[in-house]
């Protein structure tokens, strides 16, 4: 079975469109910005018009670089004049040594691509291979390659092509080659350098290990997994070395340690017009160098755009699409906002980023409120908003993020109020708890430490011994001995840093803990124990806690109220009792019914992808995939509605979501398991 689908994969990819796959080649540059855009293609016309120059131009121009040849008669020698200016017939004019100026800027072009691309294949061949090997192998193979290129580097590039050009040319004649060679030995430490970093990095991740479990070869692993995901920057290294050696070469040639004269090279023709420009003979040396710097410049236009799309978060900042419009924010009353009795209060917020591809509005006017003492559980697929929802909350957006409406902490609005009165607000007002806790404690810092700054940063007057004893004591109350406080975060277990986290979250006695995915990857024992921390919390401390997790059995557990959420909207709220034992949604009743149990005979999906938040659908966004779908449910959005004591749905199934429901329409009830979905 296994190979057959695999080879049923390659006909499926063997017809491919060739359409499609430019498409899927273009569209990083399509999502590139236009600045980016303009820089690749401004540069590689520069290029294209050298290669041009290089290619075409012996072919029309009647004159060589070093011979003074007649059109007619090919073997009739002809003599320029000496320094001749600019002319109709001599286009810029000829040297002190009665060369053609034109001739040899056509033959350096040519020599200067020649060079270029043997020794930056050369650099990169070498260097990349090296790289490889010393990153992947590491051990005493590392170390001798490590240490020969740190020797390399150590020297100035110039200083090092002369002296390879020396060595070079007592055994290989003076030359092409041998100045090829010693522009390409002096950039193999930079390939090397990379793709070793790369390969440190590349070669830890799951992916690689898993293939290393599965018995793959390490010639393999290599291949297939390491070597194209750390060649990506070779592109951009490749186009700036090419800049970097064309000044090499020129300055080899300007100095006489590179292509013996007559050859036409650029740099030994600037050095030879020194004394013109004193004397006010200024092009013999202009056009050489002009030459020169346009390459130069059309390179490395090409190596910074490369740079741009090839990297992801550099693409996504240069073109962020459309700008987000603001939506107008709805006037509070007075009585909007119960101190006493809200320990969060969330109305119609929107949390939208700019993309490529336009705006993309990843919370879509979402509302609730959160009781001192409570827990909602906020659930839902992944890319349905939950995160985005959480950071949100503290204002902790990505560069390019919007936050609309309104989010009240303590009196606070967080989406209105000033910077320093949000920065305030966080740690004092609400905590952020976050997924992967070692991602998030800095390796270099104690954990005293990182206590130590939170603290000061809100109760500046607080000395260090006082926050280490508000420290000691946060540690104590998550089951942390205080005795650890000095302890860095890598001498902690994966439960322990998370307890670390949830201590610092309740350390200034936060009155809402926004808890995204607290127990992710922990054992069951593990998540437990943050749990029951979590449940001492709002009941003693009566502090408010958003939990955003996939595990329905977390929810169970844990929480009192359930948010569920789908493609930026909350479609259905609820007791927790409710929402397991007869919910009303029909995505509600696909988690519901998807969930593993003692008691599961069959496994069950939702079938079907969540849509696009850049182009939503109009109506109902889970019409797509839900069975009991109508036909007026794709021309308009559902509000939520009142479906049973405490419990809200947003689906056109009930009435009061914004249609009237059809005459003959049954509303699914029963156990999810087995019915609707």
């Amino acid at each position: 079975m296994t190979s057959t689908s695999r080879d049923d994969r390659v006909v499926a990819d063997a017809r491919t469109p060739l359409r499609v796959r430019l498409q899927h080649a273009w569209r990083p540059f399509r999502e590139s910005s236009r600045i980016s855009r303009g820089l690749i293609f401004s540069g590689a016309g520069l290029i294209v018009a050298f290669l041009l120059l290089a290619l075409v131009g012996p072919l029309v121009y009647p004159y060589e670089g070093t011979q003074y040849r007649d059109e007619v008669s090919p073997g009739t020698f002809i003599t320029f004049p000496e320094l001749a200016p600019p002319s109709a017939e001599r286009w810029l004019g000829t040297t002190r040594d009665q060369f053609d100026i034109l001739a040899r800027i056509i033959d350096g072009a040519t020599l200067a691509f020649a060079v270029v691309a043997v020794a930056v294949s050369i650099a990169m061949v070498v260097g990349v291979t090296l790289g490889l090997l010393s990153g992947y192998r590491g051990g005493r193979l590392d170390r001798i390659i490590v240490t020969s290129m740190d020797a390399v580097y150590a020297f100035p590039p110039l200083v090092l092509a002369i002296i390879v050009s020396f060595v070079l040319a007592a055994y290989i004649s003076p030359g092409v080659p041998s100045a090829a060679a010693a522009v390409g030995l002096v950039y193999i430490p930079q390939y090397f350098r990379v793709v070793r970093n790369h390969t440190l990095s590349v070669k830890q991740e799951p992916f690689v290990e898993a293939a290393r479990s599965f018995g793959a070869r390490n010639r393999t692993v290599l291949g297939r997994y390491v070597f194209f995901n750390v060649v990506q920057t070779v592109p951009v290294i490749l186009t700036l070395n090419a800049a970097d050696a064309i000044l090499v070469l020129a300055s080899l040639g300007f100095l006489g340690y590179g292509v013996q004269p007559p050859t036409p090279e650029w740099g030994y023709d600037i050095s030879q017009a020194v004394n013109d420009v004193a004397a006010g003979i200024w092009w013999t040396a202009l056009w050489p160098g002009l030459a020169i710097v346009l390459l130069v410049t059309a390179l490395t236009l090409v190596g910074e755009g490369l740079n741009d799309v090839i990297n992801p978060l550099l693409r996504a900042r240069g073109k962020a699409g459309r700008k987000i419009k603001a939506m107008p924010t709805p006037r509070r009353e007075a009585s909007d906002v119960d101190g006493e009795r809200l320990a969060a209060r969330v109305r119609d917020l929107r949390v939208g980023y700019r993309t490529a591809s336009g705006p993309l509005w990843a919370v879509d006017g979402v509302s609730f409120d959160l009781k001192p003492g409570e827990c909602v559980a906020l659930v839902g697929e992944s890319g349905c908003g939950k995160s985005s929802m959480g950071r949100a909350m503290l204002r902790l957006m990505p560069p390019g993020g919007v936050v609309q409406g309104q989010v009240e902490i303590g009196g606070t609005d967080v989406v209105t109020a000033s910077e320093s009165e949000v920065r305030k607000l966080r740690g004092e007002g609400a905590s952020l708890m976050f997924q992967e806790p070692m991602t998030r404690l800095n390796p270099l810092q104690r954990v005293s430490d990182h206590f130590v700054e939170m603290i000061k940063t809100h109760l500046p007057k607080t000395s260090r011994e006082q926050a280490r004893a508000m420290a000691r004591d946060a540690l104590v109350q998550v089951g942390i001995p205080p005795t650890r406080i000095d302890n860095y975060p890598h001498e902690f277990s994966g439960g322990m840093r998370q307890r670390v986290m949830l201590a610092m979250s309740i350390v200034l006695t936060p009155r809402v803990i926004v808890a995204d995915e607290p127990t992710t990857a922990l054992d069951v024992i593990v998540e437990s124990q943050i749990l029951s921390i979590l449940e001492r919390l709002r009941v003693e401390e009566q502090v408010g806690i958003l939990l955003i997790t996939h595990n329905l059995g977390v929810v169970a557990e844990a929480c009192d109220r359930v948010a569920v959420m789908y493609a930026g909207k909350i479609v259905e709220m609820g007791p927790v009792d409710e929402i397991f034992t007869n919910p009303k949604h029909p995505y509600t009743r696909g988690l519901v019914a998807s969930t593993i149990s003692l008691n599961t005979t069959e496994l069950r999906s939702i079938g079907g992808y969540p849509p696009s938040l850049v182009d939503p659908p109009k109506g109902c966004r889970f019409a797509p995939r839900c069975p009991h779908v109508m036909e007026h449910c794709t021309e308009s959005p559902p509000e939520l509605t009142d479906v049973g004591p405490d419990q809200r749905a947003a689906c056109f199934l009930y009435p009061g979501a914004g249609q009237p429901v059809p005459k003959g329409v049954v509303v699914p009830s029963g156990d999810p398991q087995v019915s609707g979905i």
